[in-house]
């Protein structure tokens, strides 16, 4: 849904019409995904998932060359850059010489607009789609039709680790706005019946209308939940402080578009009495990582080269994130510096789950998501020092010049002066007494526009590191 007529007529149909609405616009989605070219490829990853590394490697590489190809090709853009650079298709073999070719920023690509998109794929072969826009303003994509399906694929190997199936029933989490934002009393969920789909708007999940979502999840027995690590993180955070027993709770919990933080997947644990698995993609569709039934992330090699590039000022392990994607023929993105860090093993090792792709010890989030100190040091994943404050419900560090940092705490109902004294305590022990800590009490933190949860927005880092 969007701002669109078509929104606004949505918004004035009963909730029974919007059930009715959103299951016939699930015939569409199922269509669109699930087809014959996810299936192939389903079962055809399925297979790689357990193929050597030099194998994976080898069909990644022929994966490159094709997309290198068309992109030379038929996208305006990089045939300028490649005979600026005096590069040929045939320069680029493997992963390895990627490095001739320039980075790929966000900036670029706001700026080059419509050179980046193929001339051999029709308007009428593609989508028009948008990132979320956390950083700044959103930007533009378009994926030709057989991409999705792709996506999907490896969605679904990951979910189908453990034990899940595309007709299983399951509540999603997440900021589409299929609730109107000016109905905001429950039920604040809609029905998708086709996806076997029931969706909870995360904008409206207000303390005031968790006691009907409450009930409702209690009343409906699905196989999984999925969506955002906050928003379900707040469910399960609710029911632990209200000591509520979940009657109905999922086999998995299924997670992805933010960072896991260690203290949510220990709530959602506790509350849910589930498995909880994570995994990392984007909106840009030209990368993925997912965890393996040991909990372990894995490079999915098949529909993304991953480039996990050096940081200044950084330890060795700690990596940005540079994506190629393998399937979006109508925009391909080459060398896309998503914005993302990860932090790789510091010695190599073999999974126990007996796969072979490249190991991601964890995500970090945006590259914006440090602090950084006057004397240098650098701090991300901050969370433990909320981890022993169950009297904090979130909390967001926001830091906009080097000497001082903002921390918005929404409070716990059993909050005190003694939490605060002990956060800040914690908070010097860490950073320590060089920068200032303000503490800004709010009824809640702000998400972006589809929802999403930032725990550290950091300008500095960001800046220092541009």
């Amino acid at each position: 849904m969007n701002s669109s007529l078509s929104f606004q007529l949505y918004s004035k149909l009963p909730i029974w019409g919007q059930n009715i609405a959103c299951s016939l616009a699930g015939i569409k989605m199922y269509r669109e995904r699930y087809g014959k070219t996810f299936r192939n490829c389903l079962e055809s990853i399925e297979k790689s998932q357990w193929w050597s590394l030099e194998h994976q490697q080898e069909y990644q590489n022929e994966r490159l060359r094709e997309i290198i190809r068309h992109a030379y090709a038929t996208v305006p853009y990089y045939r300028r850059i490649f005979d600026a650079h005096k590069l040929k298709p045939s320069d680029i073999s493997t992963v390895e010489d990627l490095i001739k070719i320039p980075i790929l920023t966000k900036e670029i690509i706001r700026k080059a607009g419509k050179e980046l998109l193929s001339t051999a794929i029709s308007s009428k072969e593609r989508f028009h789609g948008h990132t979320g826009g956390t950083t700044g303003t959103a930007l533009q994509l378009y994926a030709d039709r057989q991409l999705h399906p792709h996506q999907w694929a490896v969605w679904w190997r990951h979910r189908r680790r453990f034990g899940l199936d595309i007709n299983d029933e399951f509540i999603v989490f997440a900021g589409r706005d299929v609730v109107p934002l000016n109905k905001m009393s429950p039920p604040i969920w809609r029905r998708n019946i086709p996806m076997h789909q029931t969706y909870v708007s995360i904008h409206h999940m207000t303390k005031n209308n968790m006691p009907a979502l409450i009930d409702y999840l209690q009343r409906r027995k699905v196989s999984f939940y999925s969506g955002y690590p906050s928003a379900i993180y707040l469910v399960s955070n609710y029911m632990l402080e209200n000591k509520i027993q979940h009657m109905s709770p999922p086999d998995v919990t299924v997670l992805g578009a933010e960072t896991l933080l260690p203290h949510q997947k220990r709530s959602i644990e506790k509350a849910f009495k589930c498995t909880v698995t994570d995994q990392y993609g984007a909106s840009e569709q030209c990368c993925n990582i997912s965890q393996c039934e040991k909990g372990i992330y894995h490079v999915d090699m098949e529909f993304g080269a991953i480039e996990f590039l050096p940081l200044k000022n950084m330890k060795s392990n700690v990596r940005k994130i540079v994506c190629t994607g393998l399937w979006n023929y109508a925009m391909p993105l080459i060398r896309y510096e998503i914005g993302d860090i990860a932090t790789l093993p510091e010695q190599a090792t073999d999974c126990q789950c007996g796969r072979k792709a490249p190991i991601v010890e964890k995500i970090d989030g945006r590259i914006e998501s440090y602090i950084i100190t006057p004397d240098g040091r650098q701090a991300g994943r901050l969370d433990f020092l909320f981890k022993d404050s169950n009297n904090i419900e979130e909390a967001q560090l926001i830091q906009n010049d080097i000497h001082s940092v903002v921390i918005k705490i929404v409070q716990g109902s059993h909050y005190s002066s003694k939490d605060e004294n002990q956060l800040l305590s914690d908070l010097k022990k860490y950073l320590g007494n060089v920068i200032r800590f303000d503490i800004k009490y709010v009824k809640e933190i702000p998400r972006s526009t589809n929802g999403k949860f930032r725990q550290i927005v950091s300008n500095v880092f960001k800046n220092k590191q541009s």
